[in-house]
């Protein structure tokens, strides 16, 4: 018993001097039996870590930490060096090449023919006459009555007519023997067809009095056709070039009419007409010669500044006199004219002139042509379609302007 106990005291120091490293409490196998041995608090000292922590302290600095993510090396742009100032940006920045100037050589080209009278006179057959061939032959077409020759007009400058009538619904009238009207949306015949000016200085304009004057020149205004005479002179301008246009009804060559003349081109040529063209319904109808007034009053209208002069009123043909360089063209005949079913003549034709400018100033060229028509693509009747003439149609109207012109000329 004696050597149990000094074997178990010996035992119980041994394990009292590690006692820093073990629990509070010991549980101790020694030989088969079991011994519980209670710690005094004090064995642990509570400033010193127990050897356990330091254990556990080392056994977690000895873990191996857990593989990071590889830092990844952010890439920043490089700082953008000074830009170095080349000799291409030293140097002053080229001026803009200058646009190519105008040409100084411009053309215009202008067509003329005769009269024209749309629908007729209601109270005789020639309104009735033309409203027929309009539906059956043209199909309610506005583009009918020109048809043959509009391509002619598509490819000028402008085209100026005489339209010989009213373009009105109105019924009162000046009571005369003819008086000439169609409805207003007949004013679309001519702007289908390339005709861009026409003159109302007639003996029809005024048929249907005020009211049918006005509703004429509403119906072509609405239609974007250009009209001239009388009180009114209009500038239309084509490639640059102002276009002026003025017309009056002059039976005679009187001090009224020669003033109108010239108060007429200074008008024009004060808000800039750089060509003036006159349209004057005068002379005696069915005559082929211009009578001695006619002459006196178109030479006076070049005298006073005018580049061209067109007549009409005649119904036929009559010749072309050259007089200072410049053209006067007496009468141009009827064109589409629904005056009259069964006119004695149809032989008609369109006059063309080209003007042409050196830097804005008018040269002295006579650029014409003389393209012969007939009133008619019918044989025997008027249908109201101006056509081209061909054959011996042809040779016999240009024949006759040729003769006509060189008695003017000679």
């Amino acid at each position: 018993m004696k050597k149990r106990t000094i074997k178990f005291i010996t035992i119980f120091l041994t394990f009292l001097a590690i006692s820093m490293v073990m629990p509070s409490a010991l549980v101790l196998h020694l030989n088969g039996d079991v011994f519980a041995v209670d710690l005094p608090d004090t064995a642990l000292s509570p400033a010193t870590s127990s050897d356990d922590d330091q254990q556990a302290a080392v056994n977690i600095e000895d873990e191996p930490e857990p593989d990071s993510e590889p830092e990844i090396e952010q890439q920043t742009e490089p700082e953008p060096e000074p830009e170095l100032e080349t000799e291409l940006e030293s140097e002053p920045e080229p001026e803009p090449e200058p646009e190519p100037e105008p040409d100084p050589i411009v053309t215009v080209t202008i067509s003329a023919a005769g009269d024209v009278t749309l629908g007729g006179c209601p109270t005789g057959g020639s309104y009735n006459n033309f409203m027929r061939e309009f539906r059956d032959g043209g199909s309610n077409d506005f583009t009918y009555f020109f048809k043959n020759v509009r391509h002619l007009f598509l490819e000028d400058d402008i085209t100026v007519v005489n339209l010989e009538g009213t373009l009105t619904n109105e019924t009162r009238n000046l009571g005369k023997t003819f008086n000439f009207r169609a409805p207003p949306e007949f004013a679309r015949a001519f702007s289908s067809s390339g005709i861009n000016a026409v003159s109302l200085a007639n003996n029809h304009s005024g048929d249907y009095l005020a009211k049918g004057y006005q509703d004429t020149k509403d119906s072509l205004d609405a239609e974007g056709v250009a009209f001239f005479g009388n009180s009114t002179n209009t500038i239309i301008e084509a490639n640059g070039i102002n276009v002026g246009f003025f017309g009056f009804l002059t039976w005679v060559d009187s001090r009224e009419h020669r003033n109108g003349i010239t108060s007429a081109i200074n008008d024009l040529r004060d808000r800039g007409a750089d060509l003036i063209i006159a349209y004057f319904h005068w002379g005696l109808e069915t005559h082929y010669r211009p009578h001695s007034q006619q002459q006196s009053l178109g030479r006076f209208t070049i005298d006073s500044g005018a580049d061209l002069v067109l007549g009409a009123h005649p119904h036929v043909i009559q010749g072309i006199e050259v007089y200072k360089g410049k053209n006067i063209v007496y009468s141009l005949a009827n064109f589409s004219f629904g005056g009259n079913r069964q006119p004695f003549d149809m032989d008609s034709f369109i006059f063309r002139q080209t003007f042409t400018f050196d830097n804005g100033v008018l040269q002295d060229t006579n650029d014409t042509e003389i393209i012969p028509v007939r009133t008619t693509s019918a044989q025997s009747y008027n249908n109201y379609q101006p056509t081209i003439a061909e054959g011996r149609a042809a040779e016999r109207i240009l024949d006759l302007i040729e003769s006509l012109s060189n008695e003017l000329n000679r």
